[in-house]
């Protein structure tokens, strides 16, 4: 379907994943997103990736985040939901379930050990975790972890608890940040599982690679591989242009973004990719006239060269405007602009 098509060629035919606003439609229909990040030191990707994904078309925005990281990120937007689930090891109030002494313990372990093995870590996520994040499981139709969920021992063994619930709701993922580093130490976590999205910039690329004893080279077939080795997962491969491949097909995205490369930008692809993705789901699912009639996967190829295109676009009017002074904020003044530039 897409080989010869240029990139115009490629939006006209992505402008049919674009659900549609009708006065019958309720709160939620046009999407609900939960975004599992942020912590006390990293509170900006969380609160870009849910804004982006508002800002695209999303009705709801969730962030599930870190308990001290959650005041500061509810004080950017009175628009997003802000859930302080999460705990890091740093969070005084693990001591109403673990002594003072087993905590320093748990911290004196490497990472990639205490990944792998059962401690009292565990009791604290099945206990007084999980039971707070069950429900908005069910509700949610798309979820995007790790922006700013930093290398805390705690929150990286509640993440992959997350994600294997996520799983088992069998709902779509994105995978971004220290979710990849993740999947760089446990392939096996989303080996297989067809709805995962992964969106690993240059370095994540390169370490998901060395996992699965794959030669990094800059080229579509190494992202083939990479897709294949992991149960042919959809995989974003960022850089000057996106590699987007899933299932033995892929596209790239070439359009002209900007020349400023500033943090928060890949957290602003997430949601626009969390918004876009759930439009191809009910699109594929026929929930309105005229959906459903493009390939499955395809849908999903596109959406996701979809969500590219807005944020290149965005970024590059943004940069046009503030040039070197750039922040990712000023992206998000475009969103819009760029969504309707490029689809109505």
């Amino acid at each position: 379907m897409f080989k010869g098509k240029s990139q115009r060629e490629l939006l006209q035919v992505a402008k049919t994943l674009i659900q549609p606003l009708k006065p019958s439609y309720h709160k939620g229909q046009a999407g609900k997103i939960a975004v599992f990040g942020g912590c006390e030191d990293y509170t900006g990707a969380p609160f870009f990736s849910a804004h982006s994904a508002a800002l695209v078309g999303a009705d709801l925005s969730h962030v599930v985040c870190e308990k001290q990281a959650a005041p500061v990120i509810k004080g950017y937007s009175p628009d997003l939901m802000i859930h302080p689930y999460l705990y890091d090891l740093e969070n005084a109030d693990l001591r109403q379930w673990a002594s003072p002494e087993e905590l320093a313990k748990l911290k004196k372990v490497p990472l990639d050990e205490i990944l792998i093995q059962k401690d009292d870590l565990d009791k604290i996520i099945e206990n007084h975790v999980l039971p707070k994040i069950s429900g908005l499981m069910e509700r949610v139709d798309m979820f995007v972890v790790g922006p700013g969920f930093g290398r805390d021992a705690l929150m990286l063994k509640t993440l992959v608890r997350v994600i294997e619930e996520i799983k088992v709701v069998n709902k779509p993922v994105i995978l971004d940040a220290d979710s990849l580093y993740l999947v760089s130490v446990r392939p096996e976590l989303i080996k297989g599982y067809p709805k995962a999205v992964l969106t690993p910039n240059v370095v994540e690329f390169g370490r998901i690679c060395s996992a699965l004893a794959i030669d990094n080279t800059d080229d579509v077939e190494c992202a083939m591989r990479v897709s294949k080795a992991l149960g042919n997962v959809t995989i974003i491969k960022k850089g000057a242009h996106e590699v987007i491949v899933r299932k033995g097909s892929h596209v790239i995205n070439e359009l002209p973004g900007s020349l400023r490369r500033v943090g928060g930008q890949g957290d602003t692809l997430t949601g626009a990719l969390a918004t876009l993705l759930t439009w191809a789901e009910h699109y594929n699912s026929g929930f309105w006239e005229g959906s459903g009639k493009i390939d499955e996967d395809e849908a999903l190829l596109l959406a996701c060269f979809a969500a590219c295109s807005v944020v290149r676009v965005a970024s590059g009017k943004a940069f046009g405007k503030y040039k070197r002074a750039m922040q990712t904020s000023n992206v998000h003044e475009f969103l819009g602009e760029a969504f309707e530039e490029l689809f109505g």
